[in-house]
């Protein structure tokens, strides 16, 4: 009727406990490495998403300065930037509307766009 090969209750119980304490600990330890892990993967997305709006952002740029670089010196000289200053005026924009009425009065002999 009684079995050698069990064992006894008290020791049973003790296994269980240890059992359950042991399954907290790995959730415990599954919710932070989780927790983590969504943490970085977020940051991985917003870094991503980031790198691909610059490389957007940087490819118009490009775009602007080959187009401006296909008109001749006196179109950019009509919209108040120089062949040199292409890339300056692309990523900078142009200089304030008084320097640039200045220079135009210099390169058209004193008539300048706003009727001086």
């Amino acid at each position: 009727m009684f079995d050698t090969n069990s064992l006894p209750l008290s020791l049973f119980l003790q296994a269980e406990r240890q059992a359950r304490l042991d399954s907290l600990v790995i959730k415990a330890c599954m919710r932070g490495t989780m927790s983590r892990l969504a943490e970085w993967l977020s940051a991985l997305g917003t870094w991503g998403t980031r790198l691909a709006r610059d490389l957007a952002d940087e490819r118009l740029l490009r775009s602007a300065i080959r187009e401006l670089h296909q008109l001749d010196d006196r179109t950019l000289a009509d919209i108040g930037i120089t062949r040199c200053g292409i890339e300056y005026t692309v990523h900078h924009g142009r200089a304030p509307r008084l320097a640039i009425s200045e220079r135009a009065a210099t390169i058209f002999g004193g008539c300048t766009c706003d009727g001086r």
